[in-house]
Formats: structure tokens, C-alpha cells, sequence
């Protein structure tokens, strides 16, 4: 389903060191789900990553060196119907974190190849593109 797909993605991503007076808990990275099949992401070197609870909480995702997150994307949600819902994150300003060191994520976002069908309404291609065409990528 995913091996030698051209559109699985690694990104890196720096959110700077901060400079000492941001509001904790602003956010850096707005609440969100990614688009694709899974996102597979090592914990990153400074905390500020939040999970929403299906409660509609807020939940800390602990920085520890050697762990992996998962999270689901709306691909896999729509395979599901619904079944496994995408993974609603964010990411914000944490207390007590070091403000003097940069924050690095290394996501891997998994896509389908193209032509696994997710439902009877799309293939992992059309999903993809609709998605695209939303946010205006595309």
C-alpha cells in the first residue's frame, strides 16, 4: 500500500528559540489533523507537541529521547469510515521548557500509492487532491 510511493514525506521542521517574553501556551503551530495515511514522528528535543482527547482536552506529548508518536491522518479516517478518526494536534509555547534551544520535528507522513482505493468515494489520488485543492496548494 505505501512501498515506493513518491509521495511519502520527511519534513523538517525548526521552530526557533524563543526570546523570553511569549505568552506560555501561545500557539506556534495551529490545531490541525495531517492529510495523509499516518504520521509516524520521533519525539522531539523540546516539548510543546499537544494531542486533543476525544473529550476535546488538550494533552501534553511527552519529549522523551527514543519515542515515537503516531498519529492518524484523514486518509486513514476515510478508509475507516470513521472507525479510526485523524489525530487533532498542535503545537505551543510550553512552561518550563528551555527557551534558549530551538525546537526540531522530523515528521514522516505516510501516503498510499495513488491508486489504493480509501472508499467508495475516493481513491488515495482524488483524496489527495481534493484536500490540495481546499487548502489552495493546488
Amino acid at each position: 500500500m505505501i512501498k515506493d510511493n513518491q509521495q511519502t514525506l520527511l519534513r523538517i521542521l525548526h521552530y526557533p528559540p524563543l526570546k523570553g517574553d511569549e505568552e506560555l501556551g501561545a500557539i506556534r503551530a495551529g490545531a490541525h489533523e495531517d492529510i495523509n495515511l499516518l504520521t509516524i514522528l520521533p519525539a522531539s528535543n523540546e516539548p510543546g507537541l499537544q494531542v486533543k482527547s476525544i473529550e476535546g482536552e488538550w494533552l501534553d506529548v511527552p519529549s522523551d529521547f527514543g519515542n515515537l508518536i503516531v498519529n492518524i491522518g484523514d486518509m486513514l479516517q476515510e478508509a475507516s469510515g470513521g472507525y479510526y478518526p485523524s489525530t487533532t494536534h498542535r503545537v505551543i509555547n510550553p512552561d518550563g521548557a528551555d527557551k534558549t534551544k530551538s525546537r526540531i520535528s522530523l515528521p514522516l507522513f505516510l501516503h498510499p500509492k495513488p491508486e489504493v482505493v480509501l472508499s467508495d468515494n475516493y481513491t488515495a489520488d482524488q483524496y489527495l487532491k481534493e484536500r490540495l485543492r481546499e487548502l489552495g496548494v493546488i
